[in-house]
């Protein structure tokens, strides 16, 4: 590998370990792109499962038994049923549409949040709006690589905590990713290569782990939660970029 392709995948580690432990994962979609400057997609895909899970153990280290335990059991059916959804869902509807849909309704979900607050999202802070993002969240994260978006809507609309927030995210997209890691195991995606890779920058994946867990340390709930909408706008401007370049 090269110095520039090297220095792409450091800092894709490092904003990943950020990403997870400290804004719940909001970071990760600008990974792959990122990822996809100096490698062929199917080896930046396949690369970023190895690196999501070590950034996972490690986040899980920091928050552990931190996360919400009922939101654990309330959304990890609908992340398995998003997941096994999209299998369907690749012969019914375009990753392009799947992608448009997913950043509009982050677009107007943050926008209101920042601009509209004192309208509260009633209907996604129930539990069936949880099993919603949820299933949602699976889809997007298995067919376009942008599950955290509806996560992050529903945490926003529960008004959580950072370190609830950030903790039972954790949970979450670590369950996830290990449904992933059969998938792309079964297809042969992860060779031996890309998992030596992934395993040789591991202390820059704990470096970044730990500059996350100080960033959501210095926030307050309500800092919190308007920066998590501003990445919010950023993801979903990010997703309709990628959509306009693939066009």
């Amino acid at each position: 590998m090269s110095l520039t392709t090297l220095a792409v995948i450091a800092c894709v580690v490092f904003l990943t370990g950020i990403s997870k432990s400290g804004f719940a994962g909001a970071l990760g979609v600008f990974a792959v792109p990122l990822l996809l400057l100096v490698m062929p997609a199917i080896d930046a895909i396949a690369l970023m499962l190895p690196i999501l899970i070590i950034a996972d153990i490690f986040s899980l280290k920091s928050y552990w038994r931190q996360w919400r335990s009922d939101l654990v059991r309330l959304l990890m059916p609908g992340i398995f049923i998003g997941v096994i959804i999209a299998q369907w869902f690749i012969s019914v509807i375009s990753p392009t549409a799947l992608t448009a849909l997913v950043a509009s309704f982050s677009l107007l979900f943050a926008l209101r949040s920042l601009f509209f607050s004192q309208a509260r999202s009633a209907l996604l802070a129930t539990d069936w709006g949880a099993r919603a993002m949820a299933t949602i969240s699976g889809v997007a994260s298995t067919l376009v690589h942008a599950g955290g978006p509806p996560l992050i809507i529903y945490f926003s609309s529960k008004q959580l905590k950072p370190l609830h927030y950030v903790a039972t995210a954790a949970v979450l997209f670590a369950f996830m990713n290990a449904i992933k890691l059969i998938a792309f195991t079964a297809q042969g995606f992860l060779t031996g290569d890309i998992l030596i890779t992934a395993l040789a920058f591991t202390p820059i994946a704990f470096m970044g782990n730990w500059v996350g867990v100080k960033i959501q340390q210095r926030f307050k709930t309500q800092k919190f939660l308007k920066a998590m909408n501003w990445l919010l706008v950023m993801l979903a401007i990010t997703l309709f970029i990628k959509l306009f370049v693939a066009s």
